[in-house]
């Protein structure tokens, strides 16, 4: 989920820290393998059995190596815990709570669970909240809306000018944001602690532009075209889902790129117009009809 503001990084694309091991079972059991072998002719024997599965040693350092990788492995996600870019489940709510985020749990009459935040969601709000202090900046209209929306894919908020704040919201899956959520994100923003006096907010469901791509793949005699034009599909999909948020471009030239997969020779002429970027519209990809033509 892509929300749009600057001041969120995207946590999907850091990379694991240093402090995590690459474990490898094979690497671990010849390092053990190595240092018997030395402390063996340390102490005055010869062992030049390693090499036998049957040798008891060997046996024995597998199943230690094993035990080794089991515990460095939970080293690593006890690293993982404490950090909100990778924790999962209860550990992201404790590390999240530093900032005074709580996962949002909706129950009914009865005690039943109707709605829980998912990690994504939360993990949002968390990095939304270091802002959202100062009330009437963007990352204060934005955590707000968050907190009384979780479910939102993306929210836009717009500087409208003369005191105007526009805010726009988005569903899931190319769905328009409901009515209930649009009161629901306009109830929380009209609170003292979020909206300046001199502000006049507005809320509504940003607009969802659908396109779709019809095109014909020319492929080489060779590659099978079936998993050609299934490989270019997938690779127009998600070019698709990471140009589905509120304020969003889609240029042509990119969207036919994304089908140039290996073993797409060339793409047949097809008219394919840019879908310009405006503030309050998503575009979204509903269909991909993609067939293939082999050169002879």
């Amino acid at each position: 989920m892509a929300i749009h503001t600057p001041n969120i990084i995207d946590v999907s694309r850091l990379p694991e820290p240093d402090a995590i091991e690459k474990l490898d079972f094979e690497t671990i059991l010849a390092s053990r393998m190595a240092d018997f072998g030395k402390r063996a002719q340390q102490a005055g024997f010869d062992y030049d059995v390693g090499d036998l599965e049957t040798d008891p040693i060997k046996i024995d350092q597998e199943a230690h190596a094993y035990r080794e990788v089991l515990m460095r492995s939970r080293v690593n996600d006890g690293i993982r815990s404490v950090l909100p870019a990778f924790a999962k489940g209860g550990d992201l709510e404790h590390a999240v709570s530093r900032a005074n985020v709580v996962r949002i749990v909706t129950l009914d009459e009865r005690g039943n669970v109707i709605f829980r935040e998912d990690d994504d969601a939360l993990l949002r709000r968390y990095l939304a909240s270091f802002d959202a202090p100062a009330a009437g900046s963007e990352d204060g209209y934005l955590a707000a809306s968050l907190k009384a929306w979780p479910q939102a894919h993306d929210i836009r908020v717009v500087n409208g000018g003369a005191g105007k704040v526009l805010v726009y919201l988005l569903g899931a899956a190319g769905s328009p944001a409901p009515v209930d959520a649009v009161f629901s994100v306009a109830k929380a923003l009209d609170a003292k602690h979020v909206r300046p006096l001199t502000d006049d907010v507005t809320v509504s469901a940003a607009q969802i532009d659908r396109y779709t791509l019809s095109a014909t793949l020319v492929v080489p005699r060779g590659p099978d075209p079936a998993q050609v034009v299934s490989a270019a599909v997938k690779s127009v999909q998600a070019f698709g889902a990471t140009r589905y948020h509120i304020g969003a471009e889609v240029p042509a030239s990119a969207l036919l790129a994304a089908a140039y997969v290996p073993n797409v020779m060339r793409i047949e002429p097809v008219m394919v117009a840019d879908l310009p970027a405006r503030a309050n519209v998503a575009p979204y990809l509903t269909d991909i009809n993609l067939t293939y033509r082999v050169l002879m």
